[in-house]
């Protein structure tokens, strides 16, 4: 008998605020023009790096193999993002541009690039962000099969339990056959735990951040939307 797939929600953490590092304002404009109806300016915007789900084992005892982190990696450019994994009640916030895999030792993880719309409505929302106030995100998704790291069967059929001891390992399950990335969350508590990355190559300098709040409330009524 075919099991029928998880629906999973897994933490993950905002890693960076402001303008990405390192990468041309035009190749950024670039990216997120390709999701949009219409093209947008770079001052009409905000971005943010995610650290979004790891090869690690986490707080629920669960761990993704590098080989799905891959997949999860080409499955997110497109999906939105959330707040609290809230898909009936709400709308996007943003949308996932581009993502890639970043490796600290044995810790890989999927490092996605999200755009917010710098409109009336998210001003609280990204101040919210680039003031470290929301910090986790969480990651929705479903996968298809559960693996015990014990004995290697589907957790569902076996007798081991996550988080006990078993001749001297705990039990954690390998989450296996990714099959669709749901969407992305903003959260108040995740399981994979957060971290701060610092600027290492261009810092939101105190004039930039003036410029930013100028464009953002400067901008032609035309612009906003009051619907």
């Amino acid at each position: 008998m075919e099991l029928e797939p998880f629906v999973f929600r897994h933490a993950g953490s905002v890693l960076r605020f402001g303008p990405e590092l390192g990468v041309a304002e035009d190749s950024v404009a670039s990216a997120v023009n390709g999701f949009s109806l219409r093209p947008l300016e770079r001052s009409e915007f905000a971005v943010f790096t995610m650290d979004l789900c790891h090869n690690q084992v986490d707080r629920h005892f669960s761990r993704f193999p590098e080989e799905e982190l891959a997949k999860i990696d080409g499955m997110v450019p497109g999906r939105p993002l959330m707040e609290r994994h809230d898909l009936r009640g709400t709308l996007p916030r943003g949308t996932f541009f581009r993502s890639g895999l970043h490796r600290d030792g044995e810790r890989v993880s999927v490092r996605p690039d999200v755009y917010v719309l710098r409109t009336r409505e998210n001003a609280d929302f990204i101040l919210n962000i680039e003031g470290g106030v929301y910090r986790e995100t969480s990651i929705g998704f479903s996968f298809r099969t559960p693996e015990c790291s014990v004995c290697g069967k589907d957790l569902r059929t076996c007798e081991h339990v996550p988080g006990r001891s078993y001749g001297g390992s705990v039990c954690h399950f390998v989450m296996r056959e990714v099959l669709e990335v749901i969407e992305g969350s903003v959260v108040s508590s995740g399981s994979q735990g957060t971290g701060f990355v610092p600027y290492a190559q261009r810092a939101l300098e105190p004039e930039d951040a003036l410029e930013a709040a100028r464009s953002l409330y400067h901008r032609p009524m035309e612009l906003w939307s009051m619907e």
